[in-house]
């Protein structure tokens, strides 16, 4: 039956896709709004419109897909700006958005001190919406916000974010337009820190990973370099490393990377647009209590505003600019659509 025909047999729509505001009441979560999602594939998130319009969690038939920090939900209001101090609020999640200012390492630049990863992520969201849209063949849900990364006398950002996910589908897409509201022409990054947990990621998880180039960050990395894509066994020792990878395209000028879980015949594949994310940073730590696997799409290198500069990966806006970036985030079900992935 179709969506028309399914809706005969229910007294409410939410028998067949849901889609619902939350609070949470606990804790340093306390506050924090989400809109909670569930459609007919199996698929589960939340979009945390507290907190830059982020997906903490992700899940398909019970199984989840993200890595939640130690830290789990933290409300704004507990946010750190100064330093490394952002991760005692990172819930990393799925998916955190890193920017808008500055994304990676935090730095000093021409005078102003810069946190790790912006502020973006701990921004609320703005003229939000959220709907289940009827108008096609197939109903959709839709969350759309706006976040701001604004400052009198500085720079002066928004993120205007589109998040869609159809009936059936295993998938979601993440389309956002960010503009320059000010009337000077300003640098702007952004990185997508894409995070993936336990169960989907395990020793014996396969990494996808498309690179026409792989350089380590650091001499740390470099040690490790001949096994960036094999995850390892959780150890409470483990020093992260991280990758800089070049991602093939297709005729598109897109690539996709994965991870797949045998065991569980379960993976998920992202989807990534290179003519405006041409970076792809590879975060592998496989602490114990901390074991995550970060394919984060970027808009730049994430070493420093200053090193970004120098190197002629920093982006601009002139004013009045909007550029937009596109993600596409797929659950792979079965070995099957893992190959497929892997053969484009």
């Amino acid at each position: 039956m179709n969506y028309q025909e399914e809706k005969k047999y229910i007294g409410h729509k939410d028998q067949l896709m849901k889609v619902k505001k939350i609070r949470m009441e606990d804790g340093k979560a306390s506050g924090v709004e989400m809109v909670d999602v569930q459609n007919r594939s199996g698929m589960h998130f939340d979009v945390n419109i507290s907190r830059g319009m982020d997906i903490p969690y992700l899940d398909f038939c019970g199984e989840n897909i993200g890595f939640i920090s130690p830290c789990g939900v933290v409300a704004p209001e507990y946010f750190d700006d100064k330093g490394l101090g952002f991760l005692k609020s990172f819930t990393a999640g799925f998916m955190t958005t890193c920017g808008l200012k500055v994304a990676g390492a935090p730095c000093e630049y021409e005078g102003t001190s810069y946190g790790l990863h912006g502020n973006l992520s701990h921004t609320p969201a703005e003229n939000v919406s959220y709907v289940i849209d009827e108008s096609g063949e197939t109903p959709c849900a839709v969350i759309r916000g706006t976040v701001r990364d604004a400052i009198i006398f500085g720079d002066k950002m928004s993120l205007n974010r589109e998040i869609r996910c159809y009936y059936k589908d295993r998938k979601i897409t993440v389309r956002d337009k960010v503009k320059n509201e000010g009337f000077k022409k300003v640098r702007q990054m952004i990185l997508y820190h894409c995070n993936i947990g336990y169960p989907i990621l395990t020793p014996d998880s396969e990494v996808y990973i498309p690179a026409l180039e792989t350089k380590a960050r650091d001499e740390h990395a470099q040690e490790g370099i001949a096994d960036w894509m094999y995850p390892e066994a959780a150890d409470p020792d483990y020093e992260e490393m991280c990758y800089y990878h070049k991602l093939k395209p297709d005729e598109n000028n897109h690539s996709k990377v994965a991870i797949f879980n045998p065991e569980l015949d379960l993976g998920i594949a992202i989807e990534i647009d290179l003519s405006t994310l041409d970076h792809l940073v590879q975060w592998k730590m496989m602490g114990a209590g901390d074991y995550v696997m970060g394919l984060e799409p970027a808009n730049s290198t994430i070493d420093g505003i200053e090193d970004a500069v120098n190197n002629g990966s920093m982006k601009y806006l002139e004013p009045g600019e909007v550029k937009e970036y596109n993600l596409t985030f797929q659950i792979l079900k079965g070995r099957e659509e893992f190959e497929a992935v892997k053969n484009l």
